[in-house]
């Protein structure tokens, strides 16, 4: 009876402190997920720090912004700001307010998540070196898309004999991914006393997302975008001089305007209902 007592005694302390450690390592796995996610999103609000797409790939996001956009959402950020909000939004202890100089951070927390240590209460996050990220942006599911935006796609005859040709120039590498790895317990001298040649854990996660950065500009410029592509809105296609004259008879005839696209108005009556 001692003998089993002192037995299951050993055997069941080990279970016990494998499983307090699983439980610490599937917080690391969570926050790394969760990583994950939040560069994938900045990504899909922050322009990345290159200028241009490498040669022979679809436009990209800051490629359009270039050429199309107002400046104001030329925003870049690194994928080191991003590594470096992260580390002080989420491996920080809950609670910790959320600072705009967090990017400027390059070092870890002062205080780190109270579960992220080992038995011996040595961090298992060791340095800010070891959380490393990877953000990229690609071509989407559809990939016929860009052959439609690179270049016009169809035109029409004016009133006055010329011809109007229809664009929608959008950027198409807005497939946004981000991979985040997270090493801990590289030096933990606990770990390597319960398990034999353990040198650490690593955890990767990446997250894409198929973003729509068509029209963050607001309506106006989401107007103005897509009217070009819509060529009865841009072309004259009956010379004024044929129904002018029916003015006399008609005077809301100067009002006509054949082909344009109008917003849908809903009528007062519905509104008040």
């Amino acid at each position: 009876m001692v003998e089993f007592l002192v037995a299951t005694m050993l055997a069941t302390s080990v279970l016990f402190v494998a499983i307090t450690m699983l439980g610490k390592f599937n917080d690391v796995r969570n926050k790394t997920l969760m990583g994950s996610r939040y560069a994938a999103w900045e990504r899909s609000v922050w322009l990345a720090a290159g200028t241009n797409s490498p040669a022979g790939e679809s436009r990209s996001d800051r490629d359009w912004f270039a050429a199309y956009g107002s400046g104001a959402l030329q925003l870049a950020k690194s994928d080191r700001e991003i590594q470096r909000e992260f580390m002080q939004r989420t491996v920080a202890v809950n609670g910790t307010p959320i600072q705009n100089t967090d990017r400027d951070a390059d070092r870890l927390p002062a205080s780190v998540q109270a579960m992220w240590a080992d038995y011996s209460g040595r961090p298992l996050l060791g340095a800010a070196q070891d959380v490393a990220l990877i953000t990229g942006a690609a071509q989407g599911p559809a990939t016929t898309l860009d052959q439609y935006t690179a270049g016009t796609y169809g035109s029409v005859l004016t009133a006055t004999g010329g011809s109007y040709a229809a664009m929608l120039d959008l950027p198409t590498r807005n497939l946004q991914s981000a991979t985040l790895s997270i090493a801990i317990a590289k030096d933990s001298d606990t770990l390597k006393r319960l398990w034999n040649d353990f040198d650490g854990l690593t955890f990767v996660d990446t997250n894409v997302l198929l973003t729509n950065t068509w029209l963050p500009e607001g309506s106006a410029n989401g107007l103005a975008l897509f009217t070009r592509a819509a060529p009865a809105a841009n072309a004259d296609l009956i010379a004024p001089s044929l129904y002018q004259g029916l003015r006399h008879y008609a005077p809301e005839i100067d009002t006509l305007e054949m082909g344009r696209i109008q917003h849908e108005v809903l009528p007062k009556d519905r509104l008040s209902q």
